[in-house]
């Protein structure tokens, strides 16, 4: 057995090495590139060349869309102003300062940057829902300006005798191939740059951010940097599709940034498919072509769109792409060609670099779910070992048996919210090492108390100082670089990931890094096969592939417990790990708990009172925000205080 899981290592190895020589992004790329050539010298001369070139104008905006509101989901009213800030900004240079067109156009997205910078500092302080109420109003205030502004043409709109072929002695067939080579070339490096950043170790940072911003600060994305940088990029690519719109139609229209036309890009986006980039671009060819198929279509375009819209909706969430995906998947099952490549958007891990003594842990085939539990309780074996390897020795910074200093003190931590208090002056201190537990009734303030040591939540008055610094102010994403990890009272795991990303995301190394550098480089590979080494010393390696929600619900708390390990952090925050566990399970927990408790700091806060006892070396209680008993697990049983508090008796 040993045997044959070291081969396949070794082929999997090797087809990690071929695979990473072919950069991410390449396919969707070369798609576009060759069919936008053939399809411009070929028809380029033509109506429907025209056509299709004024659709890949469009696709540039909705490329970028699929990043910031299709797969990030952070929804932004701002498409439209900046199509119109490319176009009209090219306009204005080319008509009044005679710029080229192509001179014109990086300029302009320069402005366009440095605007959507100092608008995006502002707007993207809100999140969610607030985000896309506070740019509302900017397609309404963008068209009032325009239309009365006669220095950018008014409501009558702008025309521009240059083109965005550079030559001005080409005759006009010449000039239109030549354009429209640059806006396919132009629309294969949006696809090129959006592709990358979706398959980089950022794009797994932007999923998590669209799923749960909460989670991703708390696993050390620095989500106010990337919410700033996905509203510029959005800008940028609005803005090119803006530039080469007015370099190929020669005329800029008013309407180009009013709130239909942001309707439309919307239209276009959820049509052809939110999530991928490819589907995007499609989606903004087939509105396109419906607009320019007949009068009657043209008039009545949002009719139309809505039209298609919800059949497309109905047949799958996912637009057109999702239909494409889903039909590829029905005809390989038809043919019998078996089921795809498990991997899914793991990807190939290679080499985990999983010591030998875990081999035994490995599994010669894809588990079912109802093998599931039974799987799991190689976790416990793990956890018995007297000297267990790889991540468990690993965790924290020093080993057992060396002096324990403090690591985390709670200074007089009081916490308001309007006239109700919550905590009122809070204090403990925490050692390097062992486990200790917080208990409560329910309303005492466990959960604000985490929230507290976490980041998520700032205290009203007090100190929360790691290993002597002061962090009381510091964001969630920066306590988690200095040691601090967490699991969540429900679980919050990023549902339509596998296992392996979600363990992933907390050991990427992208998170000090912007959005442009991952163009160039990702780390992804790298990351997950940290998050491989981590389920592999946890015994969890075969459930890698598995898709999250399909997991069972001790599976993914599990999964969550992983995910915090393998930073390897100093603190680890368990908000009631044990939860709809059965009394197995938790045994189960309880071990692994137990080996932890020798390795790092483990703050636990839990209900179960007997699991606590079990577990813990020292126990707080929680009261009406106060702190009523601090001791060990046999005063903790025979107290009379956490008696009538907890038990009742």
């Amino acid at each position: 057995m040993n045997a044959l899981v070291t081969s396949s290592r070794r082929s999997a190895r090797r087809s990690a090495l071929v695979a990473s020589r072919v950069p991410r992004g390449l396919t969707p790329t070369a798609v576009v590139a060759v069919v936008g050539v053939v399809f411009v010298l070929i028809w380029g001369q033509q109506y429907a060349g025209s056509v299709f070139v004024l659709a890949a104008c469009y696709a540039i905006v909705t490329a970028g869309m699929a990043v910031q509101i299709g797969f990030s989901q952070q929804i932004a009213f701002s498409q439209s102003v900046f199509m119109g800030v490319g176009a009209y900004g090219v306009a204005m240079l080319n008509t009044h300062y005679n710029l080229p067109v192509l001179l014109a156009t990086p300029i302009v997205l320069v402005g366009s940057a440095l605007l959507a910078i100092l608008l995006g500092s502002v707007v993207t302080r809100a999140s969610g829902l607030a985000l896309a109420v506070a740019t509302l109003m900017l397609p309404l205030i963008a068209v009032g300006y325009v239309s009365g502004t006669g220095f950018l043409g008014g409501a009558v709109g702008a025309p521009l005798p240059g083109t965005l072929w550079p030559s001005s002695s080409a005759s006009t067939s010449v000039a239109l191939i030549g354009g429209g080579l640059i806006v396919i070339a132009l629309l294969a490096l949006a696809v090129f740059v959006a592709a990358r950043i979706l398959t980089s170790d950022v794009g797994l940072e932007l999923f998590v951010l669209g799923v749960d911003e909460r989670t991703a600060a708390a696993l050390g994305v620095r989500t106010p940097r990337r919410k700033l940088e996905l509203f510029v990029l959005g800008c940028v690519f609005a803005a090119l599709g803006g530039a080469v719109y007015a370099g190929t139609q020669q005329f800029v229209p008013e309407t180009l940034v009013d709130p239909t036309a942001e309707l439309a890009l919307l239209i276009m986006l959820f049509i052809g498919g939110r999530r991928s980039v490819i589907g995007a671009v499609i989606g903004a060819l087939v509105i396109q072509y419906l607009q320019g198929a007949s009068n009657w279509v043209s008039v009545n375009i949002l009719v139309v769109e809505g039209l298609l819209l919800t059949v497309v909706l109905l047949v799958d969430p996912e637009g057109l792409a999702g239909i494409v995906t889903t039909a590829i998947s029905w005809a390989r099952t038809r043919l019998g060609s078996g089921p795809a490549d498990r991997r899914g958007p793991s990807g190939s891990s290679g080499e985990t670099g999983v010591p030998e003594a875990l081999d035994a842990l490995d599994a010669p085939d894809a588990p079912d779910a109802a093998a599931e539990p039974a799987d799991l309780a190689g976790l416990a074996d793990l956890a018995r070992a007297a000297e267990p390897a790889g991540l468990l020795a690993a965790v924290g910074d020093a080993g057992p048996g060396q002096p324990t200093a403090a690591l985390l003190e709670i200074r007089s931590v009081f916490k308001e919210y309007g006239g109700l208090s919550v905590l009122e002056d809070v204090s403990l201190t925490l050692p390097e090492h062992g486990l200790f537990a917080l208990c409560g009734p329910n309303g005492a303030g466990k959960s604000t108390l985490l929230n507290v040591i976490g980041g998520s939540v700032p205290p009203s008055r007090g100190q929360v100082v790691l290993n002597g610094a002061d962090i009381t102010r510091r964001p969630p994403h920066e306590r988690f670089y200095l040691g601090i990890s967490r699991t969540f009272q429900s679980v919050h795991l990023i549902k339509g990931r596998t296992v392996l990303d979600n363990v992933a995301v907390a050991c990427l190394a992208s998170n000090q890094s912007s959005i442009t550098t991952r163009i160039v480089r990702s780390r992804l590979d790298q990351a997950r096969a940290q998050a491989a080494r981590t389920l592999a010393d946890l015994g969890m390696e075969h459930l890698a592939d598995r898709e999250v929600s399909s997991l069972t619900l001790e599976s993914q708390r599990m999964v969550e417990l992983a995910r915090a390990l393998a930073p390897r952090p100093r603190l680890l925050l368990l908000d009631e790990p044990a939860s709809g566990l059965s009394e197995e399970q938790r045994q189960r927990l309880a071990v692994v708990l137990s080996t932890l408790a020798s390795r790092t700091c483990v703050f636990l806060v839990e209900h179960d009172l007997a699991l606590v006892a079990q577990v813990s070396e020292r126990i707080f209680v929680l009261s009406a925000g106060r702190v009523v008993f601090d001791g060990g697990p046999a005063d903790f049983r025979s107290s009379p205080v956490v008696n009538s508090l907890l038990v009742g008796s």
